[in-house]
């Protein structure tokens, strides 16, 4: 009994001491993990960390360890493993919550809701946290029923002409729908030489195949990585962000870049301080009048709490950048905004809005004050739980671009692909113009103010003026009556309305503007300028046009005018006098309300003796109702 007794002790202190050194192998192999991991030599850390674990499965900080260099290099299905893995030894309850994120990131919804809930209800979870917990779970909510109510989905490579075995990503578009410009990573050769550049695809038409991207031509790309990327509408300006530039205010900032009369791209310049900060400043988009970009600010690349900003160009200067106004930016995450062409609907990713788990795509529309409004998740299988970023929309509202590497189709890594958004999440479709202003008389190009108003909502559409060649480019929403004004001091005021149709996304419409020099007795119609049937009252959708008529009065103060009211045929000649000259008088009332000088103003009625089409077809009357502006007197 005696040597029994001996012979179990002897076991006991020989399994106790291997115990031990397993415990003490444990720990070294333990500390010398977070020495590699201090050093991020995280394959090292990775090796000590199994061998400690091996040495003593149930030593729960190898685990921790673990995740979080996974985490670091993420890679979130191996971190929710090793945490999953760890459970059953007593896993901490500060670990539940990280474990219940990354559950929701691998898809993994009713055992991250019981990790969650677990968290949520333990007594030294902090407040904060909680509530953080309480929104993951409310998304946990919508990511069931967006399972299980699916929006249709087919998305299509862009194929071997634009993707390669290497990076592609961060898209956009240019207006009439046919350009896209993009960034390509090259992934071989030394890490340092693995540049970001922009490459650019064109199309002949819509439909068509895109041809075989390159590189960007001229000062644009440099040795150093080119992100993120936006193109004005004409495709003539290019806002990038550029990072650890001798120029730049913080790690990344926002620069621009102008297409030169080449086709090259100039040298591009920082937009410096009213943009640009200390922080990191990227993922630009701009408006299509160019007029407004928006951006993201965050401490850096990986900042779980960046938002969006914009910034407004006024008379030539940006404003200080602001964060959006409305329900689009959280406490989390806002990033890669696009502002679609028809200036009410934005397109952003984000991780805390209801969704799928990691960043999701939404949509926010524009609000009566100019306010962002809740934002709408687009739905599974669009997002799903991994990361969605960088989705475009093009000009037709319906097809978004963006960038992914988990798709079967790919190419190589990241790819670019395209696919028809769901008609709830679809922005307006848009038309281009195109145009050119003249001199009548030599032909020569001219730079005027343009200036585009929506009649149907006197909703000023966009300002700006022609290049030095004379040419303008506008993109607007179809099936709107639009009002056009051009002014240039020295020359009659132009007017005209007309409508864009659906077909004019296919194929631009164009105008050719001939500006008359002003001489006396020289005529020009005010298109839109209108009355009630019947009546001298001013409609307001008039207003727009009539504040362009006194700028020209106010811009050529040698001119000397007439307002003159003409009716067409019908009723009697009494009736159609009187009618006319009570209409050149309102007119004629509402410039001297807006300053003009009335000593240099007369309103005339004629009625309808002075027809310009006949008065037999409704098409004839129409154009012999009218108000005109005479040249009395250029002095």
């Amino acid at each position: 009994m005696m040597i029994r007794m001996i012979l179990l002790l002897a076991v006991l202190v020989t399994f106790g001491r291997q115990a031990e050194a397993q415990n003490r192998r444990a720990k070294r192999d333990y500390e010398k993990a977070q020495k590699d991991m201090r050093a991020k030599n995280y394959s090292d850390a990775l090796d000590h960390l199994y061998e400690s674990i091996a040495h003593r499965p149930d030593y729960v900080a190898p685990y921790l360890l673990m995740a979080r260099i996974y985490g670091e290099r993420r890679q979130k299905d191996s971190a929710a493993a090793v945490l999953k893995r760890a459970r059953p030894h007593g896993l901490p309850y500060y670990a539940l919550f990280t474990l219940g994120k990354l559950l929701i990131g691998t898809g993994e919804y009713a055992q991250a809701e019981e990790v969650l809930q677990q968290y949520r209800e333990h007594p030294q979870s902090s407040q904060r946290y909680r509530e953080r917990a309480e929104r993951m779970l409310d998304n946990l909510g919508f990511a069931r029923e967006a399972v299980k109510n699916p929006v249709p989905y087919e998305p299509q490579n862009l194929g071997p002409e634009v993707n390669t075995p290497h990076m592609e990503y961060f898209p956009s578009v240019v207006g009439d729908g046919n350009t896209l410009v993009y960034t390509h990573r090259q992934m071989e050769g030394p890490r340092d030489k693995r540049d970001e550049d922009f490459w650019v695809t064109q199309r002949d038409s819509a439909g068509a195949p895109w041809q075989k991207g390159h590189r960007m031509q001229g000062y644009l790309n440099s040795a150093g990585n080119e992100g993120a990327q936006t193109i004005t509408a004409d495709g003539q300006v290019i806002f990038f962000a550029g990072c650890n530039r001798p120029d730049g205010l913080g790690s990344c900032d926002i620069y621009v870049s102008i297409r030169q009369e080449d086709g090259n791209w100039g040298r591009p310049h920082n937009l410096g301080k009213r943009i640009n900060s200390s922080l990191w400043e990227s993922q630009p988009s701009i408006s299509a009048d160019g007029k407004t970009l928006y951006f993201v600010r965050g401490k850096n690349s990986r900042d779980k709490g960046m938002d969006i900003y914009y910034s407004r160009l006024k008379e030539g200067r940006w404003t200080p950048a602001a964060k959006l106004p409305g329900a689009v930016n959280t406490p989390g995450q806002e990033t890669s905004p696009f502002i679609h062409f028809d200036d009410q609907h934005l397109y952003f990713s984000s991780n805390t809005h209801p969704g799928m788990g990691d960043l999701d795509f939404f949509v926010s529309t524009r609000q009566a004050d100019g306010s962002w409004g809740a934002p709408q998740n687009l739905g599974y299988p669009i997002n799903t739980a991994a990361e969605e970023f960088s989705l475009v929309v093009a000009p037709n509202g319906t097809t978004g671009y963006f960038s992914s590497d988990a798709l079967e189709s790919t190419q190589g890594m990241l790819d670019l692909y395209r696919f028809q958004l769901p008609a709830e999440s679809r922005a307006k479709p848009v038309a281009y113009l195109q145009g050119q202003v003249v001199n009548q008389q030599t032909q020569a190009p001219l730079r005027a103010r343009i200036s585009f108003v929506n009649l149907r909502d006197s909703s000023h559409q966009f300002s700006r003026t022609s290049t030095r060649k004379g040419r303008f480019y506008a993109v607007l929403p179809v099936e709107e009556v639009y009002a056009l004004s051009i002014a240039k001091e020295g020359y009659l005021f132009y007017s005209r309305h007309f409508t864009l149709s659906d077909s004019n996304r296919r194929q631009a419409r164009r105008l050719k503007v001939e500006l008359i020099p002003i001489e006396a007795g020289q005529k020009v119609k005010l298109e839109n300028v209108f009355f009630a049937f019947d009546s001298y009252e001013l409609e307001r959708r008039s207003y727009a046009e009539l504040n362009k008529v006194a700028q020209f009065l106010k811009q050529n103060k040698a001119v000397f005018a007439v307002l003159e009211g003409h009716t067409d045929g019908e009723g009697s000649a009494a009736y159609n006098q009187e009618l006319s000259e009570q209409r050149a008088k309102a007119v004629y009332e509402y410039l001297i309300a807006r300053g003009v000088n009335p000593e240099r103003l007369k309103y005339e009625g004629y009625g309808a003796t002075q027809p310009v089409a006949s008065n037999d077809t409704e098409e004839g009357r129409a154009l012999n109702r009218r108000t005109e502006l005479r040249i009395e007197a250029y002095q």
